[in-house]
């Protein structure tokens, strides 16, 4: 099985769900899975979006309706602007053509749009009570979580995890557990990929039960 069908199952959700033939069949039809340079063959496949996640897909269309234009590639741009009501089957379908197309390089707009809007992102795959921006800034599993970066080396932490480590955090400022909420919530929001970003958002961004 070639890497583009892989890619093209598991967006579609291709086992069976519904729509994920149609999916599978935009992506390889007219030999198209003989390219070896496409977008598709840059993402592994379990980390690409399927069919049965609803949540997540819905979770994308708030994510770009939030994004900068500026960071967004021009076939994005133009689905964006182009309807009232974007749909998931309007990111859908966008995704599916994204995957075929060519891929230019890691810091492309279109290779990273598809990584933000067509597949997981790294709240997807950790589990428990995530931090959110619902969290209030006074939480105590908040502050349990910002402590532990004091006694944290530069190579422990990613450099925007390591630059908040000493600010205060009173009562009364709550500085230290508003920057680790900040940052927790941009990352849960990243693609996924393993590295350091995804360890220290596994272990400081889960708030502990109380």
């Amino acid at each position: 099985m070639t890497n583009t069908l892989k890619t093209a199952m598991a967006l579609a959700g291709a086992t069976g769900a519904a729509g994920g033939g149609v999916l599978v069949h935009k992506l390889i039809n007219k030999g198209e899975d003989t390219k070896s340079n496409t977008i598709s063959h840059h993402i592994k496949p379990e980390y690409l979006l399927t069919n049965t996640h609803a949540s997540q897909w819905t979770h994308r269309l708030d994510l770009l309706g939030k994004a900068q234009e500026t960071d967004l590639s021009d076939d994005l741009l133009s689905l964006k602007k182009g309807k009232t009501t974007l749909t998931t089957e309007d990111l859908k379908g966008w995704c599916a053509a994204s995957l075929k197309s060519e891929f230019k390089s890691r810091e492309d707009k279109k290779f990273l749009n598809t990584r933000l809007y067509c597949g997981l992102n790294m709240g997807d795959s950790i589990q428990g009570n995530k931090v959110s921006s619902s969290t209030e800034n006074k939480d105590e599993s908040l502050k349990t979580q910002f402590t532990k970066l004091k006694t944290k080396t530069a190579t422990e932490l990613v450099s925007a995890l390591f630059a908040i480590k000493d600010k205060n955090n009173a009562d009364s400022s709550w500085e230290g557990n508003v920057a680790l909420k900040d940052w927790c919530t941009k990352a849960l929001d990243m693609p996924m990929e393993e590295g350091l970003t995804y360890d220290n958002a596994k272990e400081y961004c889960v708030l502990t039960a109380g």
